[in-house]
């Protein structure tokens, strides 16, 4: 009975693979499972180091780090996609409802979400039974730039122009702290031109040629930090979702240069208030809007 049982969930989750993979042609998304070498290849590994066995969340198993498991094997959600795995899939299945002692998975971790080095067929089954956590060996994965559950091709550029900026600045080793992650393309690079100018200007007060690196450790203490304390103090975050706080920096220089150029009163705190009264009178024109649209 269990190896009908099995046998028909393999089935089911493999149709319920091809419709995803219908809609994921449909919206011209990528249907296999994410490689964490192509992760690792826009975020930069930076180092690993072996966590233990431990209980791992499935809903945080997000890719593959085997280069032998083909896309077509298994959809981002662990469905099994080959005909060809339903007796592995099969026995696999008979073995965790029987209670069997099977052994564990092994993942890498990066920030908080594992891809599977070996045991993708466990993972798939324990899912398709509504389990929700498996027992993994875990080695952990550092990289210099984060990245997160959801990784499409902008996020990985977002990954690689974040390793980049990184590998030139040094701040991750600098200033380990520092997590500058922009939502948008291009944004990098001007942070990279405000150190460039701050470096200027630390060579012109010191008299020497200031390493990059140090420009870009002083930068942060003396420009980039008193700004994003004063959009803590005044929680942007929350009046304006959807933007992180090195964007919010990106934008209040941007609104400092034109209060400067325009000669009235310039700085982080007027261009601060500049932009949150930009953002009050949208979304009172937007609710204005959206009252019109449902008044008959």
């Amino acid at each position: 009975m269990e190896t009908i049982r099995a046998r028909e969930d393999f089935d089911s989750a493999r149709a319920k693979a091809f419709r995803r993979a219908i809609r994921a042609t449909l919206t011209r998304r990528k249907g296999g499972l994410l490689s964490l070498d192509r992760v690792l290849a826009a975020a930069g590994l930076e180092g690993k180091s072996f966590g233990g066995v431990q209980e791992i969340p499935l809903n945080r198993v997000v890719g593959s780090a085997a280069a032998e498991v083909k896309s077509q094997d298994f959809d981002p959600g662990f469905l099994p996609v080959n005909r060809r795995l339903r007796d592995r899939w099969t026995r696999i299945y008979r073995a965790m409802v029987e209670g069997d002692e099977l052994p564990p998975i092994d993942v890498y971790r990066l920030d908080d979400y594992y891809y599977v080095i070996d045991g993708h067929h466990r993972v798939s089954v324990a899912r398709s039974l509504g389990r929700e956590e498996i027992s993994a060996r875990v080695v952990e994965v550092r990289t210099r730039a984060p990245v997160g559950s959801h990784v499409d091709g902008a996020a990985l550029l977002r990954a690689a122009e974040y390793s980049a900026f990184l590998d030139t600045t040094q701040l991750h080793r600098t200033r380990p702290e520092a997590r500058l992650e922009c939502s948008r393309l291009g944004r990098y690079d001007e942070i990279f031109k405000h150190i460039l100018g701050h470096r200027y200007f630390l060579g012109l007060e010191q008299g020497r040629e200031v390493p990059l690196a140090e420009a870009a450790a002083s930068w942060y203490d003396k420009v980039y930090t008193p700004i994003i304390k004063l959009i803590r103090k005044y929680r942007v975050l929350e009046l304006m979702p959807g933007w992180t706080e090195a964007d919010l920096y990106v934008e209040i220089t941007r609104r400092w240069l034109l209060l400067s150029e325009k000669g009235v009163p310039s700085g982080p705190d007027p261009a601060l208030h500049s932009l949150l009264d930009e953002e009050s009178r949208g979304f009172w024109e937007r609710r204005r809007m959206l009252k019109l649209d449902v008044e008959p």
